[in-house]
């Protein structure tokens, strides 16, 4: 018997014993762990066990991760799924460093569960691992952008991602564009696009398109504040959306998908991004009242 039969003959019996078993902690007493789950294993203890066959092993593991991914990415929403998958991403990602599968799809999958750090430490090793990898780099900002709304810290990773052999020339300008909200979007934009170009996977294209659609909103209600706002100096507030018309704009399907109504502030955006703007607002205000 081959020594990476008896290698993956060990793995499945770590995985069947382990699922076999209750698993508890502070905040999971008395709970069984979802047995698809169980069996989370180290980049290093794997690497010992598979003696010289980590890029097979790897294979596998990846093909169990997308399996699951598939199967889950909509219905559930604990942590131990989710650190399931960071850990399994982190652990193909260590046993085979140069494959670059697991960081394109495996950060998009992470960004769709909500780790975006750990979504962004997968990023960060691909331009380690890869250093002829400009794309690496350039989603790394991206998650700076687009998730933690940091344009100055997405600006180092855009510019490291430009000075790379092969990148697009549009990369370059897209680092610099980060100085200006609408440069933001562009560049938000432009990068989404490309994703959504070379992905098939239903989840991580629902967020991308979430994340599209949410730009292109953006751009819209930017191109109306100058108008709405001097409207309401000089009329008071437009009465509903489609009064745009008074100002020469016509009012275009939602790309967020939701109601347009017109805000505080008196410019028409979507009924969802005003609650999100009063929240912020409460959140800004929430310091200075407990001071």
């Amino acid at each position: 018997m081959s020594r990476l039969v008896i290698s993956l003959i060990a793995l499945l019996g770590a995985s069947v014993v382990g699922g076999s078993l209750p698993r508890s902690d502070a905040t999971r007493q008395a709970r069984l762990l979802d047995q698809e789950l169980v069996f989370l294993p180290s980049a290093q203890g794997i690497r010992m066990a598979s003696s010289g066959f980590e890029e097979v092993v790897a294979d596998l593991m990846w093909v169990r991760t997308v399996l699951l991914f598939g199967e889950r990415y909509d219905s559930d929403d604990s942590d131990v799924w989710k650190e399931w998958l960071t850990g399994m991403v982190d652990t193909v990602t260590e046993l085979d460093p140069q494959w670059r599968t697991p960081y394109w799809y495996g950060g998009g999958m992470l960004v769709v569960v909500g780790q975006i750090d750990a979504s962004s430490a997968v990023y960060e090793k691909c331009s380690r691992e890869r250093p002829e990898e400009y794309w690496c780099p350039f989603a790394r900002g991206m998650n700076d952008l687009l998730y933690k709304s940091d344009p100055l810290a997405a600006g180092i990773w855009l510019r490291e991602a430009a000075g790379r052999p092969g990148a697009p020339k549009w990369y370059g300008s897209a680092a610099a564009a980060l100085s200006s909200k609408g440069g933001q979007r562009h560049a938000g934009l432009v990068y989404l696009e490309e994703q959504l170009g070379s992905t098939t996977d239903p989840g991580v294209r629902a967020n991308l398109e979430y994340q599209r659609n949410k730009l292109r909103h953006d751009e819209l209600v930017a191109t109306w504040e100058v108008a709405a706002k001097a409207w309401r100096d000089e009329h008071g507030p437009l009465e509903r959306p489609e009064d745009l018309t008074k100002l020469g704009f016509v009012l275009p399907e939602n790309p967020r998908g939701d109601p347009w109504i017109i805000g505080r502030d008196g410019v028409p955006r979507s009924e969802q991004s005003e609650r999100d703007r009063a929240r912020r607002a409460v959140m800004d205000e929430w310091p200075l009242i407990h001071r």
